[in-house]
This record gives C-alpha cells, structure tokens and sequence, in this order.
C-alpha cells in the first residue's frame, strides 16, 4: 500500500504544508510507504487526484487541508471503486471533521489512517444546474444551496476581509459579515422544489439548502437530522420569513432547533430539483458556481470508502 498524501502548500494558510512536516515522520516510523504531491497553480488538487485514480488500480489518497482541499479530491476521483481515502483536517470551518467525529488531534487521526482498513463509505452529492446557458456539474460533500447561503459565499469570496481574517484563524467571521449583509439586502424569490414525489411552492424563499453532512458554514445545522451514510439528501427551506425574521432564526440553526419555527420545511430524498422566477447564486461546499433558475440534487452511485 503507498499512501498518496496530496496538499496544497498555500492551503489553511499554509497551514497543510507545515501539519504534512509534523506528520511525516509517524509515516515513515511505521514504514509506510508514501509518495507527497503538491498542487499548484497548473495542476490542482483535483487534477492530481484525477491521475492518480484513472488507473483502475487500489489506490490510497490521503489529502491534508480543509473542507475545500477535500472538495476538490472528490471531483477528481475517476474510480471510486478503487480508492480508498483518507482525510487529515487543518482548515477553518472543520464541518467534516465534526460530522465525521473525527479525533481533534491531527496525529491521532494520522494513527487511524495508517492502520490502513476501510471503515465506511460515504454518499457524495451531485449537482447540475445551467448557469449562462451552460451545463454545470458539481460533486459535493457538505452542501448544495441556492440564495441566502450561496450569497453569503459570494460575499466572502469577494471580500478582500478573507484572507487577512485567515491569517488570524478568524476566518469563519467573514461568513457572519455576509450573512449579516445578505440578510438585509437579498430579494426573496419564488421557488419550486420537487422531491420524494411531489412538489411545492415557496412563494417568498429566500434559501433553499441541500445538504449530505449536518454541518455547513462553520457549524451550522440547517439540517440536523443528515446522515452522510444513509443514501439520501436533506433539505431545509424557507418561505414567508422577514429578513430580521430570518436573522433571528440563524442562531437557532446553530443548534439545529431551527425545524420547529413557521415558515421552515424539511424533506429527505434522493433527488431535489429546483427551479426559481430569477436567478439565485448556487455553490457546491462554499465554491460559488454563479446564479441559476435551476438546480438538480442527487447523489452518485458509488460511495466513498473512507479510511478515517
């Protein structure tokens, strides 16, 4: 077995490279064999994950970041079949490292990963949606949303607030900046959701979220009841709120307590279909794609085997 550790030197901060120095040397005492690929511009993490598994051959991924870098591996996986995956993170947001109740320590999920047994196979989601008059396809693993949280990103995104708030491990207060912003400045749309056999209307939505893990956006739980093993989506929508309505319904959400107020509704299924009266900003994991009228939700029908 030859652990392939990918990172991206600049990702967490930097952060991953430095964690990979720290942890080399338990590889190497435990005479595992392993090969360090780094991204760069030129060649992404996806695109090293892409070669790495189009061999159809057992291959081991273990890749060093945060829910981003984990992103990223999973679009570029050609062979599910085939490969096992590991995941060590570093990042700011840590959602998959909650819902996975992966140990806090880094070594101590290093030590997991080095025993080198699949544990359990997760469901990753699948999003398409037309976006300038073109196709898109998306893998995810957290979340998929149209609205409210996909704005909150965009704001982030192009926030030059980001990157300095990184370097001081405060990065998830961009999210609430924007949220904050977003909230009071967002247009509500009509929306049409399609799933588990029937359809409904959300004549004043201001978000409608998709998600496979319970935690998104530093962890929030707008669908607290996710199970990314039990082959289906959540979804939570909203219609109807005020915006300050729907900003005191944030810190509920937080604790996942957000089910019970009027004017929230939560399906489970295996397909959402979406359509909205305008376009609305879409993201896959926090990565903005643009805005859309429509986006469908499914899942793949490989799983991943994880190592953690």
């Amino acid at each position: 077995m030859i652990y392939n550790i990918v990172l991206n030197p600049a990702g967490a901060s930097g952060n991953a490279a430095k964690l990979w120095q720290k942890l080399e040397p338990m590889f190497s005492a435990a005479g595992a064999d392993h090969v360090l690929y780094r991204s760069s511009p030129g060649r992404s993490i996806r695109d090293i994950c892409r070669e790495l598994t189009s061999k159809g051959t057992e291959t081991v991924l273990v890749v060093i970041g945060g829910d981003g870098s984990f992103n990223e591996a999973v679009n570029g996986i050609e062979d599910f079949k085939h490969t096992l995956f590991g995941f060590i993170p570093c990042g700011t947001g840590n959602d998959m490292r909650r819902d996975m109740s992966l140990p806090r320590s880094p070594k101590d999920v290093a030590r997991l990963i080095l025993e080198g047994r699949e544990r359990r196979r997760a469901d990753v989601g699948l999003m398409r949606c037309v976006i300038g008059g073109n196709v898109v396809t998306r893998r995810f693993n957290i979340s998929s949303d149209i609205g409210f949280g996909a704005a909150t990103c965009a704001f982030a995104d192009s926030s030059g607030l980001k990157a300095r708030l990184n370097r001081l491990h405060l990065g998830r207060l961009i999210y609430l900046i924007g949220a904050l912003k977003v909230c009071f400045t967002a247009e509500t749309a009509r929306v049409t959701i399609s799933c588990g056999g029937h359809t409904r209307v959300y004549p004043k939505c201001l978000s409608a979220i998709v998600m496979n893990h319970c935690h998104e956006g530093g962890g929030f739980k707008f669908c607290p009841d996710a199970d990314f093993t039990d082959g289906l989506l959540d979804l939570c929508a909203g219609t109807g709120l005020t915006k300050p309505g729907y900003l005191r319904m944030l810190p509920n959400a937080y604790r996942g307590k957000h089910l019970r107020l009027r004017g929230i509704y939560a399906e489970k299924a295996k397909r959402i279909l979406m359509t909205s009266d305008r376009p609305l900003w879409i993201h896959t994991d926090g990565e903005v794609l643009g805005k859309t009228t429509r986006a469908e939700m499914s899942l793949l029908p490989d799983k991943l085997r994880l190592l953690v």
